[in-house]
């Protein structure tokens, strides 16, 4: 009998129409029998949306107060401490790479996906869930989301430069290397899938097969107990694939806004000594 913590199996698979194939065949899915991916981001959203709901409810509450009191950061632990110091660090990291003027644009897509992910990651060491971020689609879903805020981002802050810089800045070079500058764009969301699929798959992999082996020699009690000193592990991989993600979104976007010249504007800086 397949215990309910075996690797593989999913509380959400519980849902009418997830645990067969009828919902995945009905959408046209790739693996029909990976419908279960669908209520399960579904799931981290609300999670997400509900700690940022708590957090945001507790804020309202102490800037209503009069007073220095509705300054003071919260003294326990908290929906609304926890969002506050992840969003003054990321809000900080952010900045640093895409700069004061564009942090407030794209901060919520970087701190959004790293929250995203994290949650989604941190499910696949919750017995009787799996991570939908070990699934190939779900992960290039996010990375096609990506790719297009990126290059959104370069084409109307910069325009047709942003097409140009691909070029390069000899005339003759550009046609070796604008295909080779184009290549990198489209596979920037392939790399983010593939690294992020690779490394939940194998965390998930190397945790769901202790389970089962604590399952088969010791019961339910061995598939809980048994994979508990790799949980630490795990632990360290959700997050670090999350910030990986989102640290590279952000970089991609920075350099997409930033301002596109090939050293020509570095003539006019070259003043005579009679302008000093």
């Amino acid at each position: 009998m397949t215990l309910p913590f075996a690797s593989g199996f999913t509380w959400f698979q519980f849902i009418p129409g997830f645990g067969d194939d009828s919902v995945g065949k009905a959408l046209h899915m790739v693996d029909p029998a990976a419908a279960w991916v669908i209520p399960t981001t579904w799931f981290a959203c609300f999670v997400v949306l509900g700690l940022a709901f708590l957090a945001r409810t507790a804020l309202d509450r102490e800037m209503a107060k009069e007073g220095p009191e509705r300054f003071i950061p919260a003294a326990s632990f908290s929906p609304r401490a926890l969002m506050e110091v992840f969003v003054e660090s990321f809000w900080n990291l952010v900045e640093g790479i895409v700069g004061k003027k564009e942090v407030a644009n794209f901060f919520p897509l970087a701190g959004g996906v790293f929250l995203y992910i994290v949650v989604m990651n941190l499910m696949g060491l919750v017995p009787g869930t799996l991570p939908a971020t070990e699934v190939f689609s779900n992960n290039l879903s996010m990375a096609i989301v990506v790719f297009l805020v990126f290059n959104y981002a370069g084409l109307s802050r910069n325009g047709f430069a942003y097409v140009k810089h691909l070029w390069g800045p000899l005339f003759l070079m550009g046609f070796l290397l604008f295909p080779i500058e184009l290549l990198g764009l489209f596979i920037r969301p392939f790399s983010l899938t593939v690294r992020l699929t690779a490394n939940m798959f194998a965390d998930h992999l190397v945790v769901g097969t202790f389970r089962d082996v604590g399952g088969d020699y010791l019961g339910l009690l061995g598939s809980l107990v048994i994979p508990v000193p790799f949980y630490g592990l795990g632990l360290f991989v959700c997050i670090l694939q999350g910030f990986v993600f989102s640290l590279l979104t952000t970089v991609y976007v920075g350099m997409s806004t930033a301002e596109m010249s090939h050293g020509h504007d570095d003539d006019h800086d070259h003043k005579s000594p009679a302008h000093h």
